[in-house]
């Protein structure tokens, strides 16, 4: 299986950025209902090996504060607070991995910038500000042509 530890994420802009950005880029965006935090990937692994996992689970929120993009392939909700990296702290200390990481919740992946001085003013100048509770769920990837369906398996408390 397919495996990747998260948080689900509730995005009420979310149309209104996709509106916004679709006269700047062409994209495929990531379905409302699969926005989420990933706190690792796994990738193809049987899911009883993570549900023993014990998680310090922060007790305040996840902040997202603004936009941001990797390069030009990416644009993502920035998450801000020092506590979202503590999960992915605790998962690579327990499963012994080293990755970089920068917690943030992808919206779409970019295939094209038609207008980067405008794609780059949005980005700058978008404000979006929320926050949200900590739900941490081991989830199942399962890829098709019409995009990936997630499922969760595990719910860690």
């Amino acid at each position: 299986m397919r495996l990747f530890i998260a948080t689900p994420i509730i995005c009420d802009k979310y149309e209104e950025i996709k509106k916004l950005f679709q006269e700047c880029i062409d994209a495929k965006w990531v379905d409302k209902s699969n926005l989420h935090l990933t706190h690792l990937f796994i990738g193809e692994d049987e899911p009883n090996k993570y549900k023993n996992i014990k998680l310090n689970i922060p007790k305040d929120k996840i902040v997202i504060d603004g936009l941001g993009k990797f390069g030009d392939k990416v644009l993502f909700l920035n998450v801000t607070n020092k506590s979202a990296k503590s999960i992915n702290s605790q998962l690579q200390k327990t499963l012994n991995k080293k990755i970089d990481y920068k917690p943030h919740i992808t919206l779409c992946r970019i295939k094209n910038i038609k207008d980067k001085d405008t794609f780059k003013k949005l980005i700058n100048s978008y404000k979006i500000h929320f926050e949200m509770e900590y739900k941490v769920y081991l989830y199942q990837s399962i890829l098709t042509p019409k995009g990936p369906i997630y499922k969760k398996i595990y719910e860690y408390k």
